[in-house]
This record gives C-alpha cells, structure tokens and sequence, in this order.
C-alpha cells in the first residue's frame, strides 16, 4: 500500500513507493482525462486512499494492459549495451600475451594493445580502446576499435563464436593495411545460443559445443571458503573437498563429490551440466518485480567418501550463476555451501564466465517507473 501522507500539501510532488517507483501526486485533480485515470472501469486504475485516509486519488499503476499508454521509465539501460558488456565482462581486467613468430602480442581487453619482438628491442603501441565504437553484432559476436597508436597504429579486436579453452581458443593476428591489425580471439559467449532450448550451439567450423563451454575458462582453477572449522574447495570440473587448513598442512581431507572421469592427472573433456530456471527469491520486495527468466547451470557430482550415517557416498549438487553485479567484475567464488540432507551438498558458485548467454544473465534492470495519482474532486 501507498505510505500515508500529509495533508497540508498542495500542488504536484514526488514521493518514493519502491525502489523501482516513483509517485506523482496531482492534488487538484485537473489532469485527470489527460493521465488515463478518469475512467474507473479500466481495470489498470484504482482508487487509494492516502494523507491519512483524508484524501482520495486515483491512481495508474504499472504493468498493466495499458501502461504503455502512461508508464514512464527512466534510468533503464539500453538492453544491447548491457549485454555486450556482460558478454566482455570475464575479459575486462585481463590481459594475453600471445607470441606469434617474432613478434609478442599483449591485449589487454577493454585498455589497450602492444607488440613487442622476442629480444625486447622493439615495441609499438597498437592502439588504446576507443568505447564508442564498440559493437555488439547479429551474430553475437562483438567488435572494438583500439585507436591512436605508434605512427597511428590501429587494431580492430574481434570476438568470435568458439572455444575459450587455452588449447583450442582462436587467437589470430594480421595487418592489412600496414598499420591496421586485425586480432581474433574466440570464446562462447559470442556465439547465438539457439539449438537445443539454448543448451548447445554449431560453431563457425563446424564443431557442436555444450551450454558447459561457458565455463571452459574455470578448468582447471580453484576457488576456496571456509567456514567455522572447514574450508571447502571447489575445483572445475574435477569436484569439492573438505578439509580443516592448519597453516600449510590439510588434514583431514573428505571428498564430497567427484566428477566421473577425472583423476588427479587428468580431467574429461566433456561436462556434462543441466540449464536450471532460478529459484524465486523469498523476499517480499523482489516477489512483486516480474517473473525473472534468468537461469543457471547445475552440477551433479558422486563419487564422494562413503557416509558413515548412510552407507553411501557423499554427493554435491553446485550451482552456477552471473553475479548480479557483474558489472564490478567480481573473481568467480563460493558464495554459499549448505547441507540440504545428510551427506548431500549444495554449493553456490558466482563467475562472470556465466554472463554472456541470454539465459544465464540476470534480468535487465527495469528502470524507475512513474505512478500516476490524481485526486478525486468532491
């Protein structure tokens, strides 16, 4: 409901309902045909009492079949832009150095370009990022301009559909005109992920990659918490141990769920994980905001020690998902490990590597909208 408000205010002002809206109040009740609230059949208007009960308006709320007609938003980002930079957000921050014949390439994304040659006696500025020009293509992949470097140099950086793992990953250079470059580097966030209810994708060359491509850029890295006592460490795609740190030592050393396939020496190509809608939050402010169709990735690991209290191995289930301020660019962590059944885990994990697939980044803010009250006139 609407706060009450004094009473000994006339004229228009603004007042604060929810973080998402803003209220204008006409107290002298002359606009009331030209906001669409004059008709009390129209199911988007109702009449609110407010100033202590003292003062009647009709008010326009949002969401309704005719908000078009008199909703009005303000501060929302312009969709494209927010996701071309959720798409380069696991990059920003982040340099590559790529040696290529005689000459070594340092990208540092979103900043600037350089080539150096093997001995160090050379080195030229390929252009510092120029924002502006950055843009997010049909195919989903992404272009930025690097301008202004030595003798004018430029480099047009271009993301492309295909594999981030280190192995396998596209980086290509060339020049063409002289001190133009053009360099290429692949990763999943820049494909159209549409096959399969957007679990899986053909690339350029002709390659089927999985939804789980997306975290291709966390093999073989750790994330540790700990917790009282314990500390857990989770490592992709490998699986989650316990143990209690005691300076450099471990001890004890409990598994909670291990990936089929993998040993200490070697991990399986393929990980297998589901595509999840996100559980709807409890709290009462974010059950008013719209369904969100945000969705995460789950991992279902075995394979943990036995359970002395079932008699069976221990297993995790670990969630991944876009932090939702991806934009500060947060190092992918644990947020949270609970135990949901005897000897059954479940992890949260936040990574920005999650950002660049349309079901996987958080629902795009809506903006403030504006609520139109008018008083009725006795």
């Amino acid at each position: 409901a609407l706060s009450a408000l004094p009473c000994a205010i006339h004229g228009n002002f603004v007042a604060s309902l929810h973080a998402n809206y803003v209220v204008n109040l006409d107290f002298d009740g002359s606009s009331a045909e030209s906001l669409g609230v004059a008709d009390l059949n129209d199911d988007d208007v109702k009449v609110m009492s407010l100033a202590g009960g003292k003062r009647k308006f009709r008010c326009r709320l949002p969401g309704g079949r005719n908000e078009s007609a008199t909703a009005v938003k303000t501060g929302a980002p312009d969709p494209k832009t927010h996701f071309l930079a959720a798409k380069l957000a696991p990059f920003r921050g982040s340099c590559l150095h790529v040696q290529k014949e005689y000459w070594t390439y340092d990208v540092c994304f979103g900043r600037k370009i350089a080539q150096h040659s093997a001995d160090g006696t050379m080195r030229y500025s390929l252009g510092e990022h120029h924002a502006e020009s950055d843009r997010l293509l049909p195919s989903g992949e992404v272009r930025e301009l690097y301008i202004g470097g030595t003798e004018n140099r430029t480099t047009e950086l271009r993301y492309v559909c295909g594999s981030s793992e280190e192995s396998t990953r596209t980086f290509t250079v060339a020049e063409d005109p002289e001190h133009y470059y053009t360099i290429v580097v692949s990763g999943p966030a820049f494909c159209i992920w549409k096959d399969n209810d957007a679990t899986e994708v053909t690339t350029p060359d002709g390659n089927r990659m999985l939804i789980s491509a997306v975290l291709e850029g966390m093999r073989g890295s750790c994330i540790n918490t700990t917790n009282g006592w314990w500390t857990y460490e989770y490592c992709f795609p490998r699986g989650l141990t316990q143990f209690h740190q005691e300076g450099s030592k471990r001890d004890p050393d409990h598994t909670l769920g291990t990936m089929e396939g993998s040993s200490a020496n070697q991990l399986p190509n393929q990980v297998n994980l589901s595509l999840v809608r996100l559980k709807p939050s409890i709290s009462p402010r974010e059950r008013r905001a719209p369904p969100s169709s945000h969705m995460t990735l789950k991992q279902r690991i075995g394979r943990g020690n036995v359970c002395d209290e079932t008699g069976r191995p221990r297993e995790t289930t670990v969630h991944f998902q876009c932090p939702p301020n991806w934009q500060s660019r947060p190092e992918a962590h644990i947020v949270s490990i609970s135990e949901s059944a005897l000897c059954e885990y479940e992890v949260l994990v936040y990574t920005t590597h999650m950002c660049g697939h349309h079901r996987l980044i958080p629902t795009l803010p809506r903006g403030k909208e504006t609520i139109q009250c008018v008083a009725e006139v006795s």
